[in-house]
Order: structure tokens, then sequence, then C-alpha cells
């Protein structure tokens, strides 16, 4: 184990298991694939894709083809570095409250056992090509020893509502980078206090004029 990929579980494995509300074993399936992933945390860029010619996978958990394509827009649209860690977990973060999250992670908690939770979670989740399960299982014993024994914060309560791909999903304080088109929200809701201060300016420059109407439609009354 590296001390980048130690760094990076310590770091990230409790806020994972919080999110999602996961087990230690759970979460070290999880970071045990993503360690083989990207070496433990140190090669974002696939070296040799499978696919002669392609851009090949990317990012913590090396997306590739449509879901690298989805990755690199979450990042265009947040105006995130791809391969910062708040870009990665906030797109690890998209898509287990996704479909992606439906499948896999009711495969990852029913699964018996750290090896086979790590098994489940790459069937389910990374679909990898060459499976390469002796090393996923050895990153995964090394992300379970770094964080047992540690406290794990209680699963924080929602603070914040995001749109992802039209849906909404209720992130926690401790949810990083998830801005799915936060920025149109911000916009939208910037507009309608506008109108609404315009709409409330006219109401009290007319005034009088107002008052005098509904007068003159109570006397008729």
């Amino acid at each position: 184990m590296t001390p980048l990929f130690r760094e990076k579980v310590r770091q990230y494995m409790p806020v994972l298991m919080r999110d999602f509300g996961l087990t230690g074993e759970d979460a070290a399936a999880v970071f045990g694939n993503i360690g083989h992933e990207c070496n433990g945390f140190a090669t974002m860029q696939e070296m040799k894709p499978l696919v002669p010619g392609s851009k090949g996978g990317y990012g913590w958990c090396q997306w590739t083809g449509p879901r690298r394509r989805e990755f690199e827009a979450y990042c265009a649209r947040n105006k995130l570095n791809p391969a910062s860690d708040k870009a990665n977990y906030g797109f690890l973060f998209v898509e287990l409250s996704g479909a992606e999250g439906k499948r896999a992670l009711p495969a990852l908690r029913a699964a018996k056992g750290l090896d086979a939770k790590v098994e489940a979670f790459e069937r389910t989740f990374l679909r990898a090509g060459v499976k390469h399960y002796p090393s996923r299982k050895k990153w995964a014993a090394s992300a379970l020893d770094v964080i047992t024994g540690e406290a794990v914060p209680a699963p924080a309560k929602p603070s914040k509502t995001e749109t992802v791909g039209g849906a909404i999903v209720v992130g926690t304080g401790s949810t990083v980078a998830l801005q799915e088109d936060g920025s149109g929200l911000l916009v939208g809701l910037g507009v309608t206090i506008i109108v609404l201060g315009l709409i409330g300016f006219v109401v009290w420059r007319k005034r009088d004029v107002i008052i005098g109407k509904l007068r003159a439609l109570k006397e008729k009354l």
C-alpha cells in the first residue's frame, strides 16, 4: 500500500460510508476496486487502452467510452479539474446516486465477506474487460486495514438538493463537488427575485392610484 492510497482512503472512505450508509467492508471493496483501476490514485489516464486508438479510461474508476464522456461533461459543467479528488468523488457520487448505484449498491451490500463484495462491485459497477481479482482484493484489504478502528461520523442530515440528469438527488453535508446544473438553478432563482422586485416597485409607485380605485369600487358596492 502506498502513502498516497492510504491518504485518499483515510479522507474519502468515511465520506463514502456516510453518504451511502455503507459498512467498512462495503466501502473497502469499492476503494479496493478503485485502487486497482488507478494504481492507488497514482495513474488517472489508462496507459494501454484495450481498444486500440481509443482514449481509454480516465479517473479513479477509469471511466471509459460513454461514461468517460459523461465524466468529462460533468467536469466541464462544474468547472472542475478532471484529475482532482473533488471531480472524481463528485462523479462517483453522481453515478452511485443514479442507475449505476441502483444496480451496484444492492449487490455490494448483499455479498458476504470482503472478497465477495470486491467481485460484486466489479461485476455490477466497473464491469472490467480483464478482472484481475487478486489485485483488487489486495487493495481492498489494505483499505480495510486503514479504516479499521477509525471512527466514522453518523450520517449527516440532508442539507441540499441537486439535479442529476433531470432527477433530484439529496446531498448530505459530507458530499463534495456535486453541483450538477447548479448554476442554472441559481440563475432561475435570481430572475425570479428580480421580477418580484420589479412588481413590488411598480405597486409602490402606483399605490395612490390603486388605493383610489379601491375606494371608488368600495363606494359603488
